[in-house]
Parts: C-alpha cells; structure tokens; sequence
C-alpha cells in the first residue's frame, strides 16, 4: 500500500455494508425493547411478595399476621425492640400493640417509598381487622428535597453510565490490558476517574439539591465504591474474555441490572426474579448501601459494602490473570522462537518421483 493511499471507503448500496447496518439498528432496536419490558416487568405493578414486619402483639394477632401471604414474622417483646428492628433494618417494618388498645405501624420511608406504603396499609387494615386505632411512625424518613426517596436510585443509575462508558472509552484509547504497567496505569485511572464521578454526583445530591445532606464522605465513599465495581469489572471481562463479553455484561447489568436495583419499587414488591438479582448486581447493593449511610446510621451496610468489594475484586483479578497470562505467552515466545518456528513451518518433502 502506498504512503499516501487511501482505503476505499463502502460504497452507497454495498451490500455488506447494508447487511451490517441492519444488524447493528436491528440489535439497537432489541436492546430498546429489552429495557422497556424489564422496567415494566419491574415497576408497572408492584405487588407485595415478601415483607419482613416484627410484631409485638398479643398472640391472635400475631397469628392473624402469619397467616398472610407475602408477610414473614418475627416476634418481639415490647414496642421498642420493634422500631429498632426497623432502623437496624433487620425488617421492613414493624407493629406494636400497647394494653390501651392502639396499635404502632413503624415505618421507614428511607428504605423505600413504595414499601413503607404497603406496609401502613397492611398496618391499618390488620389494626381495622382487630378494632385497634392504628397510628404511623417513620423511623428513617427522607428528606424534604427527596418526598420520593428515588435520589439514591438515581444517583447509582447514572454513576453506573459514567463508570460503564469511562471504562469502554479508556480500553478505546489506552488499548487492552497487556502489561504490568498498562495494568497499573489504567487501574490508577479508574480510581482517579471514580472520584470524579462520585465527587460531583455527591456535590450535586449534597450541596445542590440538598436531598441527602449530612453525610458528604459517607455518601462519596459509597459512589466511589460503586464506581469501581462497576468500571473493575468491565475493564477485568474486556481484558480476560473480550469486548463482546465486556459489551454483553454491560447490557445485562444496564437491562437486567438497573430494573432490579430496588429504587422506585423496593425489595419487597420485586418478583422473584428481581429480587434475587436485586442482591447479586452491583445496583442493588450500591442503592441499598447509600440508603443505609444516609437513612439509617449505617445499619444493614456489610452485606451491600461485600458485594460491591466482591464485584470489584472479580475485575481486578481477572485483569491480572489475563496480564500475567499475556506476559508468559510472550516470554515463552521470545525464549523459544526457534522451535516454535520449526514446529509450525511446514516441511517440504521430496518428490516420490
């Protein structure tokens, strides 16, 4: 090829090019319509599956309770190991019925808008059932600028395109993981590029908005956690397995991942299928562990801060295996070029003739 050659560019009607075209929009379009059917799968009509309530009550009502689907029960001595059952977020919510005859729904709108509702209003009927006059407490409320307490969502959605993107375009410009030091150079630029997302969202949300205020590093913390897992473990699949690997767990946490992440539908009212991913993506523990350093004093953070380190580390490790397994191919390589060459040159053998 010449210096100064130009490749010939697909010619308008090229019947390759049309047939790539059509595939990449016909792709487009089935990602589009995967969303869509997740999101609705999962936000057009929550339905109670599996609340957690303590109870301290009087033992038909208890029973009465046990015999509810979607309710799991656990027993508890008087009205304040109840609500602390709620803040410690060892359940969903919590009913107490004192000796005068009125019965304390706790609640915490913090964990959830959507599932401190279905709890009142299992509450209230289970108090109008019993003829008890019920009363509601928030044990964890949102804040003012947050009514809907989806800021958290939001917040772990939108890190999650930054950090997905962040790490495809530096794969684009730093090329793929195949040295010690282009391993160390692209995992400090991770970090780097993590605080900076999780500086301005935390800026934003804090400072801003003002809709999870008092709690700047917690929340920063959090965001930046989450931001690694994310970009660790795409930038660790593109390195050990490929792009299209890369490319298919980021669709999957994009369409599966954001639809389970408990935000304007929590936990409990998630179908089965949700829920059990809701625990398992990085979404559900990044959203789970803001509302637990924002709402709840920290309480019910361990199992949300293991994941997102799990998630983290997964991508690290893979991107160190796949290093070490580039730079012992091409040691072997340089060391034995001789016999690799022999055994793969073909041997010319004499005529029979």
């Amino acid at each position: 090829m010449g210096r100064h050659h130009v490749p010939e560019r697909p010619r308008v009607g090229d019947p390759a090019a049309v047939r790539n075209t059509a595939l990449a929009l016909v792709g487009l379009a089935l990602v589009v319509v995967a969303m869509i059917a997740s999101y609705s799968g999962a936000f057009a009509k929550p339905t109670l599956h599996h609340l957690t309530v303590a109870v301290a009550a009087p033992p038909q009502v208890a029973n009465g309770l046990r015999g509810q689907d979607g309710l799991a029960i656990t027993e508890v001595g008087d009205a304040a190991t109840a609500r602390t059952q709620v803040y410690e977020r060892a359940t969903d919510a919590a009913f107490a019925v004192d000796p005068t005859g009125a019965m304390k729904i706790f609640v915490a709108g913090g964990g959830g808008r959507s599932v401190a509702a279905a709890a009142e209003t299992v509450g209230r009927a289970v108090a109008a059932k019993s003829g008890l006059r019920a009363t509601v407490e928030d044990v964890a409320p949102v804040s003012a600028a947050d009514p809907s307490g989806t800021v958290e969502f939001y917040a772990v959605i939108f890190i999650s395109i930054g950090a997905s993107v962040g790490a495809t375009v530096l794969g684009r410009f730093m090329g793929t993981v195949r040295t010690p030091a282009i391993l160390g150079l692209r995992t400090v630029t991770l970090a780097g590029y993590s605080a900076l997302l999780a500086g301005g969202v935390t800026l934003y949300v804090d400072v801003i908005l003002g809709a999870l205020v008092g709690h700047g590093w917690q929340v920063f913390g959090a965001l930046r956690l989450y931001a690694m897992a994310v970009a660790g473990a795409i930038t660790g699949t593109a390195a050990a397995f490929g792009t299209g690997v890369s490319l298919a767990l980021t669709l999957f946490l994009v369409i599966v991942g954001n639809a389970a992440a408990a935000g304007p539908v929590g936990r409990p009212l998630l179908s089965g299928f949700y829920s059990t991913f809701s625990t398992i993506v990085p979404q559900g523990s990044g959203v789970s562990l803001l509302r637990s350093v924002v709402y709840f004093g920290g309480n019910g953070a361990a199992t949300s801060l293991l994941t997102l380190v799990l998630w983290a580390a997964a991508g690290c490790l893979l991107a160190i295996v796949a290093t070490a397994a580039r730079v012992n191919y091409r040691a072997g390589h340089e060391r034995f070029p001789r016999r690799r060459r022999a055994l793969l040159r073909p041997r010319l053998l004499p005529s029979a003739d």
